[in-house]
C-alpha cells in the first residue's frame, strides 16, 4: 500500500443523503437462492471481517442511527415543477442492499416541520433514463499482482449489469490521471480499456476525482462516480478540497471503496468523508477477492430508488430554502434523511429594479448596503482585466461563513457559491457564460436568509 499519506481536515459541505428499504431481490445477475444467499454473506462478512460494524459498510449519514437495521438515502431532490416535490431515495438493510416493495404506507414527508400529505411513492426498480457512471480505478504501483486483477474483474462485472440508456466511462491514475475511454454504452469499449490496465507509480486519488467530474456533463442524468483505491493520495496537484467542492458544484455523488486499508486511517476517512459530503456511500473491502460483490451491490443500489412526490403546503415564490425530511418505516424499523431545495423567486412587482429594462443600456443604482457589499455593480466579465468579476463582501472581509445563491430573473439556479467563495465571474456551474442581464443574489447563514438583492451583468 502507497506510503507518505497525506493529512487532511475533515472539513466540507455536508450534502443530502440517504437509505433503501424491504424487498430481497439482487438482481437479475443472481438468480436462485443459493447465489443470493453467497452474495449476502459476502457483503455481511465483508463488514464484519474489519470493525465488526455494518454501519462501516454503508456510511453513517444524517438522521440514521448506526444501529438502524435499515437506511434510507437522500439521493434527489427536484422543485422544477413547484409546488410539485419529487424525490429520489434509497432504501437499504444492514448489507448494504436494497429494500424494495415499500408504498406511501412507509414513508413520512416533512417539510420545514410540516406533514406533507398527500404522498405518491413509485417503486423505480431500474433507472429509467439510464444510469452515468464513472469508473475511477487506481492502477499504482501498490496494486500489482492480484489487486488490479481482481479490481479489472469487478469491473468488467459491473460494465456486464449496464442496463438499456446506462453509460460509463473509465478513468485510471496512478500519478496522474487519464481518460482511457470517455462515456459510453459499448460494452466492448469499456471492458478493453478496463483490461488494458497496468500498474504504474503513484497514488494522485484528488486529482483522479476532479479529472471524473470534469468527464460528467450537465446533461448527464444519475450521475455518480465509483472511486476505487488502495492507499492515501501522495502526488495530486489539488487538495482534497478542492476535490469534495467539485463534486459538490456538480452535483456528483462518489462511491467510495477502500481495499485493504487500516480502519479510520487517514487514508479510509477520506474516503468516508468524501463519500457521506456527496451523498454517496463507502465501502470497505478487506481483500481484493470482495470487489466484485462491492461493484454488483452498487449497480443495484444505482437503480433501484422510490420517487416521493406531494405538493407543498408552502406555494410562496420566496427564494427560501425549504428543507425536507423523509422517513421510512419497516416492521418496527425507522430511517430517515433530509434535503433541501429552493423555492423559486417570483419578484415584487412594485419593486423598480424589476421593471422591464435594456439590460445593456440602463442600469439601475442603488444606494450601497452599509453592512454587505457587492461591487463592482453592474460588472463586465468580459476578459479585459476591468470589472470583469464581482465580488460580495460583508465590510472588509469576505462572508467565509456564507453561501450564496445567483439566480436569473425566472427563478432558475445559475450559479451557487461554497462558504469561502465571494466572487461570481458571470458563469454557470457548467462555466458557460450568462447573457447580459440582472440576477438575484441570496445570501445564506446556516441555511437561513439574511440578504438579496440584484446584480447588473452587462458587455
Amino acid at each position: 500500500m502507497d506510503r507518505d499519506k497525506k493529512n487532511i481536515a475533515a472539513g466540507g459541505v455536508k450534502r443530502a443523503t440517504g437509505g433503501r428499504s424491504y424487498s430481497w431481490r439482487v438482481g437479475p445477475w443472481l438468480s436462485g437462492r443459493i447465489r443470493f444467499t453467497i452474495f449476502m454473506a459476502v457483503l455481511a462478512l465483508l463488514c464484519s471481517l474489519t470493525s465488526g460494524s455494518v454501519s462501516d459498510c454503508a456510511a453513517s449519514h444524517s438522521g440514521a442511527s448506526s444501529q438502524d437495521s435499515i437506511r434510507l438515502v437522500y439521493d434527489q431532490i427536484n422543485a422544477g415543477n413547484f409546488p410539485r416535490i419529487v424525490s429520489l431515495v434509497s432504501v437499504l438493510n444492514n448489507a448494504g442492499l436494497v429494500i424494495g416493495k415499500l408504498d406511501e404506507n412507509n414513508f413520512i414527508v416533512h417539510e420545514d416541520g410540516v406533514r406533507e400529505l398527500p404522498i405518491e411513492v413509485i417503486e423505480l426498480p431500474y433507472a429509467k433514463d439510464g444510469i452515468n457512471v464513472v469508473l475511477t480505478i487506481d492502477r499504482s504501483s501498490s496494486m500489482t499482482g492480484k489487486p488490479l486483477a481482481d479490481a479489472k474483474a469487478a469491473a468488467i462485472k459491473f460494465v456486464d449489469l449496464m442496463q438499456g440508456n446506462d453509460r460509463s466511462a473509465v478513468v485510471s491514475f496512478s500519478k496522474t490521471a487519464w481518460t482511457e475511454v470517455g462515456f459510453t454504452s459499448n460494452k466492448d469499449s469499456l471492458k478493453a480499456a478496463i483490461s488494458s490496465l497496468v500498474p504504474f507509480n503513484w497514488t494522485a486519488v484528488y486529482d483522479a476525482v476532479i479529472h471524473s467530474v470534469e468527464l460528467i456533463t450537465d446533461d448527464l442524468k444519475n450521475r455518480a462516480i465509483i472511486l476505487l483505491t488502495d492507499g492515501g493520495d501522495n502526488s495530486s496537484v489539488h487538495s482534497y478540497q478542492e476535490a469534495l467542492n467539485a463534486c459538490l458544484n456538480n452535483e456528483i455523488r462518489v462511491f467510495c471503496i477502500g481495499l485493504g486499508l487500516q480502519p479510520n486511517s487517514d487514508a479510509e476517512n477520506v474516503l468516508k468523508h468524501l463519500a457521506t459530503n456527496t451523498g454517496g456511500l463507502y465501502f470497505r473491502s478487506p481483500t481484493s477477492s470482495d470487489l466484485e460483490a462491492i461493484y454488483q451491490a452498487i449497480s443495484k443500489l444505482l437503480h433501484h430508488r422510490y420517487q416521493v412526490s406531494y405538493t407543498t403546503h408552502n406555494p410562496a415564490k420566496d427564494g427560501t430554502w425549504r428543507h425536507v425530511k423523509i422517513t421510512v418505516m419497516v416492521n418496527t424499523n425507522t430511517s430517515a434523511d433530509t434535503a433541501r431545495y429552493l423555492a423559486p423567486y417570483e419578484p415584487d412587482p412594485v419593486d423598480p429594479i424589476d421593471d422591464p429594462v435594456d439590460p445593456i443600456d440602463t442600469v439601475v443604482v442603488r444606494p450601497p448596503d452599509p453592512v454587505f457589499e457587492v461591487k463592482p455593480n453592474p460588472f463586465t466579465p468580459n476578459d479585459d482585466g476591468y470589472n470583469d468579476y464581482v465580488e460580495f463582501k460583508n465590510g472588509d472581509e469576505p462572508p467565509m461563513e456564507w453561501s450564496i445563491t445567483i439566480m436569473d430573473r425566472s427563478g432558475r439556479l445559475v450559479r451557487q457559491l461554497l462558504p469561502g467563495q465571494n466572487v461570481w465571474d458571470g458563469r454557470d456551474k457548467s462555466g458557460a457564460m450568462m447573457l447580459p442581464g440582472t440576477y438575484l443574489f441570496l445570501v445564506s447563514n446556516k441555511d437561513q436568509l439574511i440578504h438579496r438583492g440584484f446584480i447588473q451583468l452587462i458587455r
